[in-house]
């Protein structure tokens, strides 16, 4: 957000056609060449993680589209390979990758995968910071992000998931690929501040946008899947869950609940 420069081309180490969609106090667009790429910026006064997504992908003009968050290095042959695992994957609609993490400036955690096709239950953990998908198959199944997930919007996470789950939907073929793309920092956040209870009443509203039937086993599965690294308890924790399930049909945001719980009119 407010970049007023170019400058994330050499600290994200790229070396090919980028978009960035810069969220800021503004509407403007600039373009740049460089390597024999094509950089592009489309900065608006939007707001929310959705929608920033969206403009990127609008943007996007080449082959393979690779998401990607702006605190992350990618390490070189980063192109090379991503071509690679598609050219030696020619039935993928969408790869996921490996990727570091980093704190403090050494990596503290590395994610990698098996070069193979993708079950859905094991797909939810990856972020679309791990993915690469074709333009032709986005274009196709005419995937969007949702504008009520992820930050700035009315519930904080889950814009990952349910993108992931919409590429399911729509019959596109999630394949995993053993190369790791960069490291990531995970000094900080713009929204993640821990499991705490808005955590576990936002991802009940996702439960109910993205799970349908499955929403009540999911919701179970996320009491626990978290227990040792929360303080909030398991009973209050499937409360919460519930509260946020119930909440989405009409847009209720964790802070409007939290009045209604004070004033008793929930």
């Amino acid at each position: 957000m407010h970049q007023k420069d170019f400058s994330k081309i050499k600290s994200m180490n790229i070396h090919s056609n980028v978009v960035f969609a810069n969220q800021s106090d503004e509407n403007s667009y600039q373009e740049m060449n460089f390597e024999g790429c094509v950089a592009k910026m489309i900065t608006t006064t939007t707001r929310g993680v959705g929608l920033n997504r969206n403009f990127a992908l609008l943007a996007s003009s080449k082959d393979v589209i690779l998401f990607a968050d702006d605190d992350t290095f990618f390490y070189d042959g980063l192109e090379e390979n991503v071509v690679a695992a598609f050219a030696k994957l020619p039935k993928a609609d969408v790869i996921i990758f490996g990727m570091d993490y980093s704190q403090n400036g050494q990596v503290c955690e590395s994610i990698k995968v098996p070069t193979g096709k993708l079950p859905f239950y094991k797909s939810l953990k990856f972020g679309t910071a791990f993915l690469a998908i074709r333009r032709s198959a986005y274009l196709k199944a005419n995937l969007i992000f949702s504008q009520l997930f992820g930050g700035g919007c009315v519930y904080l996470h889950g814009e990952d998931s349910d993108f992931i789950i919409n590429c399911y939907r729509k019959g596109l073929r999630i394949y995993t690929y053993d190369y790791v793309l960069g490291v990531t920092s995970k000094d900080s956040s713009t929204w993640f501040s821990g499991y705490g209870e808005k955590y576990f009443f936002d991802t009940g509203a996702l439960a109910k946008f993205a799970f349908g039937k499955l929403a009540k086993p999911y919701m179970l599965y996320m009491t626990f899947r978290v227990r040792k690294e929360t303080e909030v308890n398991s009973i209050k924790r499937m409360r919460l869950l519930c509260a946020g399930h119930k909440s989405y049909d009409n847009l209720v945001s964790f802070d409007e609940y939290k009045r209604k719980v004070s004033a008793n009119h929930w």
